[in-house]
């Protein structure tokens, strides 16, 4: 698409912008009229921006036959190129005010895997409401993978659990948020309100790896606590300990996303007691600026984060979208 450099040199160095558009409009609508009317100008502005125009051109650009104006040859070959440069100026203006208002767009989202069971899809839920336009590409990535896509640009936003401090990465706190144990629906009678981890003991144990940092944060609590789990099954994601439990295989300590998204008629939760926390960040590349759209919806992010947060306590519940 030619630029306004380039039809300048076709019309001539003293073509204005503002000439441009109402030579336009006249060609949309044959009279200087119909085109001050289009443009929300006054009929005689109009008649002195083509007056003007055509004198700092030398040559006219319409010739008046009853009443309306018909383009000339050189208006013909003006117009030819001067409708792609207008149409462009339309969906620049068009693409800024979107810009602005975070109406259309399109974000790349990677998260950890329990952020992508309900918070993530909420959040998108909510944010289309607003923002029908606006289209989404979802990741679910562990956390070295997580990194890695963010560093390299590959998506808008990334979401995880307590990550570490990295030079090439701008880390936001989104949430607090603690672990959950999950227990078989058979055993929610045997519960105590808040469950201890010594508890956990006494029963087959299903238990995360601890080679990212929401294992490594369970495991240093549990280590502190002085009691000794030894799990039955270990697992690499929540989820997968979630679907475990559903069936009877065990019990299990999850982040408090995973224990949202149980099925209450398989599976109970119940707060630890103490309580183990942990953070969930939002993550970018340091050197990429965040863009209104991206900002807009980790704000809707928060606002669903603490929907889904204020559902889990010391009875059982369940979250419901």
């Amino acid at each position: 698409m030619p630029c306004l450099a380039q039809v300048a040199l076709l019309a001539g160095p003293a073509m204005q912008l503002r000439h441009l558009e109402v030579f336009h409009a006249i060609m949309l609508t044959g009279t200087i009229t119909a085109a001050a009317k289009l443009l929300n100008i006054s009929q005689p502005a109009a008649t002195r921006l083509l007056l003007r125009a055509e004198d700092q051109l030398g040559y006219k650009l319409f010739d008046r036959v009853r009443g309306r104006l018909l383009p000339t040859r050189e208006g013909q070959v003006l117009h030819a190129e001067s409708e792609r440069i207008i149409s462009g100026l339309d969906n620049l203006r068009k693409l800024s005010r979107n810009l602005g208002a975070a109406t259309s767009g399109h974000l790349r989202i990677a998260a950890a895997p329990a952020l992508c069971v309900d918070l993530i899809p909420l959040a998108i839920t909510r944010f289309r409401q607003k923002h029908a336009d606006v289209s989404f590409e979802v990741e679910s990535r562990q956390y070295a993978d997580l990194l890695r896509v963010v560093l390299n640009h590959e998506v808008d936003l990334g979401v995880g659990f307590d990550i570490q401090s990295h030079p090439g990465l701008d880390i936001q706190t989104l949430a607090p948020a603690q672990f959950y144990g999950i227990f078989p629906k058979s055993m929610g009678t045997q519960l105590p309100a808040a469950v201890k981890i010594e508890w956990f003991r006494k029963h087959p144990f299903i238990g995360l790896r601890s080679d990212d940092p929401l294992g490594a944060a369970f495991s240093a609590a549990v280590k502190l606590s002085g009691v000794d789990l030894q799990p039955i099954v270990e697992v690499k994601t929540n989820q997968i300990a979630l679907a475990l439990v559903s069936r009877g295989a065990g019990v299990a300590i999850v982040d408090q996303y995973t224990a949202a998204s149980l099925n209450p008629d398989l599976v109970v939760a119940r707060p630890l007691s103490p309580r183990i926390d942990f953070t969930v960040q939002t993550l970018r590349a340091k050197h990429q600026p965040a863009s209104v759209l991206a900002r807009k919806f980790s704000a809707t992010l928060a606002l669903t984060e603490k929907t889904i947060s204020g559902v889990l306590g010391p009875t059982d519940k369940t979250y419901r979208a």
